[in-house]
Order: structure tokens, then C-alpha cells, then sequence
């Protein structure tokens, strides 16, 4: 294993970058000669202007690089799984929220070091949480069927569940990380935010097909194997969906995890409502996801870009939204 630590600034690219500026402005204007503007006494402010884990308090980010968290199989050898952790630079908290993200591509392609996946990963550090991108295991080969197409995103869902076990088992052992077992976050981008809603929805009294509930009986449910670990519980307390999705909306019911949501109305390629995405296979996404949660009692948002068709094509004032009420989301989901 090799562990690099890296102070890591706060501005990726010009682009990007514009997420990270804020701006005020004002007036004022001065009261008629002949009158006597009354004196104005201010309250002391009874709470802080930031709050954190909902604002960015920390201007730099310390990245360790390529931490192994696991293994997993492969028609060839087995794939070793290493992960980027991001800590806020000079932050005294040791008891802090994990937010482990995943990388978008369909399941072909992609890496941890994924612009949009990075930026994400250090703008959730910057307000307070431990952030981590992580590799996973992508389709081999690439499926032609609806289970093989479930049976793949498990395998990945797999490796997520022990980038989850890696924190809490850290966070009740050497404490590395400064971390906390109790509220360790999910998510990620298109294939990522499908990989983390599956995480946080599927168990195995599901509706399942029975290739499906085989494969998972043969590799430790929807825990997995990934690593050596699995006494550990791998169950997340809420979910970040960026245009993601479940392969059947019936697995969002009373045990799933929290959600925040976020969809383009129209995206085809993960849709947002029930439907066969461009590839032929069935996806259910925020749309859907987040009116079942709440209907179960689960805690659940969507922010919605309504009349768009893209995927992932956010603007930068949208991206700012998304990420403020995230976090706050998750914020509100952190046991007390």
C-alpha cells in the first residue's frame, strides 16, 4: 500500500472554480438633515454565520492518496481497491462524517481521480466531512441482459460496501481518519449515484430475480466479500445521488437509507421516472426515488432541473445548489 499525503487547493479548474466564489452587495443612504436617525441596538448573533458540514469553513484540503481498501474478483487476478481520502487541512475535529463517493461512466470507464468526482470530494471536505473517491469494479464484460446488468452494478456495489466497512472498522480501531462509525454517507455521479442508491436500497427481502438472488447468496448478500472485514456492518446512514437510480423503484420501501436526490427531468440515459434508459435497461431515478422514500417514512429530497434532457449537464449555479442542500441534507441525518 502506498499513502501519499497531499495538500490539495480548493480551486481545481477556472470552470469549477466559479462554485467556490460568493459575493455580497449593498447600499445605504443617509437620513434627511433634520431628523435624528433613532440608535439601532444588533442582538448578538445567538448562532454562527457558517455552519459546519453546511458551509465551507476550511479553505484547503489534504488529499492521502491510494489507500487500499479492499479486493475484488476478476476473470483474470483479483482487482485491488484503493481509494483517495480527503481530510479539511488544520481541522481539530476528530469525530467527524465519512462521505464516500464513486466515479461516473457506465460502469466501462472511469477512475478515482475523475475531475467532476474530485471537486466533489473536496468541496464536501471543505465543509467538515472526511471525504474518500473510490475505484470499483467496472462490468467484465460488459452485460446484455437486465440481470447481468444488476449482477454487475452489485459487484461494484460490493466494493463500495467495503470502502464503508474500511471507515467504520477505522473509526472504532485507530481512529486514522478522525471518523466516526454512526454516520458514514454514500454517493456519487450517473454510475456512481446508481452504485449508491443500490447501497442504500437493496437488502435481500427485495423483489429479486432468481440469477440475482443467486449470485448474491453465492458472494455474502449485499454486503459482498470485497474485503475481510464483513463482521463489520456496511449499511450507510443516507445517500448523495447525483442522476442516479435503482433498477427497480419496489427496492425503496421503509429500510432504505435517507436520499438527496438530484435529476434532469428528461435524462435518457438514467431517467429520472421509471423507464428503459437508452440501453435498454430499466432505471428509476429521483423522480421516483424520492416521493417512495417519503412515502415509507424515510427522509428524502430532489432537487429537479425541470424540462431538461441532458445527463449531468448541471450549470455551475445549479452544481452550487445541489452541493449546499446535500450537505445539509446529510448534515441533518448525522445522530446527535
Amino acid at each position: 500500500m502506498m499513502t501519499i499525503k497531499t495538500p490539495i487547493t480548493s480551486v481545481l479548474g477556472v470552470a469549477f472554480s466559479l462554485l467556490l466564489l460568493g459575493g455580497c452587495g449593498g447600499s445605504s443612504a443617509s437620513a434627511p438633515a433634520a431628523v435624528t436617525p433613532p440608535t439601532v441596538v444588533q442582538p448578538t448573533p445567538t448562532t454562527p454565520v457558517t455552519q459546519r458540514y453546511v458551509d465551507k469553513i476550511f479553505d484547503n484540503v489534504d488529499r492521502t492518496s491510494n489507500v487500499v481498501f479492499g479486493s475484488g474478483a476478476r476473470i483474470g487476478s483479483p482487482q485491488i481497491l484503493e481509494m483517495d481520502i480527503y481530510t479539511p487541512r488544520g481541522d481539530t475535529e476528530t469525530n467527524r462524517p465519512v462521505i464516500i463517493l464513486a466515479f461516473g461512466g457506465g460502469f466501462v470507464s472511469g477512475f478515482k481521480r475523475d475531475p467532476l468526482i474530485t471537486t466533489l470530494a473536496i468541496d464536501f471536505a471543505q465543509r467538515g466531512y472526511v471525504t474518500a473517491s473510490i475505484d470499483y469494479r467496472l462490468f467484465e464484460p460488459t452485460p446484455t441482459t437486465e440481470d447481468g446488468a444488476n449482477i454487475g452494478i452489485i459487484q461494484a456495489m460490493h466494493d463500495m460496501k467495503a470502502a464503508i466497512r474500511f471507515f467504520r472498522e477505522d473509526a472504532g480501531g485507530a481512529d486514522t481518519y478522525g471518523t466516526r462509525g454512526d454516520a458514514i454517507f454514500v454517493g456519487g455521479v450517473s454510475a456512481g449515484a446508481i452504485m449508491a442508491s443500490f447501497s442504500g436500497a437493496l437488502d435481500m427481502d427485495d423483489p429479486l430475480t432468481d440469477p440475482v438472488r443467486d449470485f448474491l447468496a453465492a458472494n455474502n448478500g449485499t454486503d459482498g466479500n470485497s474485503s475481510a472485514n464483513t463482521h463489520i456492518s456496511s449499511d450507510v446512514q443516507g445517500v448523495f445521488s447525483l442522476s442516479g437510480a435503482v433498477s427497480d423503484f419496489q427496492w425503496v420501501d421503509s429500510n432504505t437509507a435517507p436520499i438527496y436526490a438530484a435529476h434532469e427531468e428528461f435524462d435518457t440515459v438514467v431517467p429520472c421516472k421509471f423507464s428503459l434508459n437508452n440501453d435498454g435497461f430499466p432505471l428509476a431515478g429521483g423522480c421516483d426515488m424520492v416521493p417512495l422514500a417519503r412515502a415509507a417514512g424515510v427522509p428524502a429530497e430532489l432537487y429537479l432541473v425541470t424540462g431538461s434532457d441532458r445527463h449531468i449537464g448541471y450549470s455551475l449555479s445549479q452544481y452550487s445548489e445541489i452541493l449546499k442542500g446535500a450537505s445539509a441534507f446529510l448534515a441533518a441525518q448525522i445522530p446527535e
